[in-house]
């Protein structure tokens, strides 16, 4: 039972990280502020500049939907790892793959965010990890 409470408590950061990604994100679509560039102008260099594995899109736009589908990646880790944890902990308790995934995701967003983002999405990763290494830890060893 404790597994279930670690593991709910393990969702939080990475619950409240993937909507405020989200929210960010789709409020900078028309009123850049966040997830933005700040030197200015190199959002209008990113709105002229193609992809070079195609011309069908620009960088502003595939930015735009990078981060928003990083966004949704992250709630849908999130949501689902909560609903497991809240409606079917003994389902999750009993799974060997659903207890070590998401250690093993929580690790990767904490080594993306150490080498390519920044420290919030770092420690939320971190205080997630640490919860689900917990929780995973309780449920191998009880």
């Amino acid at each position: 039972m404790l597994t279930k409470y670690l593991y709910i408590a393990g969702c939080i950061p990475f619950l409240a990280l993937g909507i405020l990604h989200t929210v960010y994100t789709i409020a900078d679509k028309y009123n850049p502020k966040k997830l933005v560039p700040y030197k200015s102008g190199v959002i209008e260099l990113m709105k002229e500049s193609t992809l070079a594995i195609t011309k069908e899109t620009n960088m502003w736009r595939a930015w735009v939907g990078f981060n928003i589908s990083h966004g949704i990646g992250m709630l849908f880790f999130s949501v689902s790892y909560l609903y497991l944890s809240i409606f079917q902990h003994y389902f999750l308790e009993n799974s060997l793959y659903f207890i070590c995934a998401a250690p093993i995701i929580s690790f990767t967003y904490l080594v993306l965010s150490k080498k390519y983002w920044f420290s919030i999405p770092a420690i939320g990763s971190a205080i997630g990890l640490l919860c689900f290494i917990a929780g995973m830890l309780v449920q191998l060893y009880a």
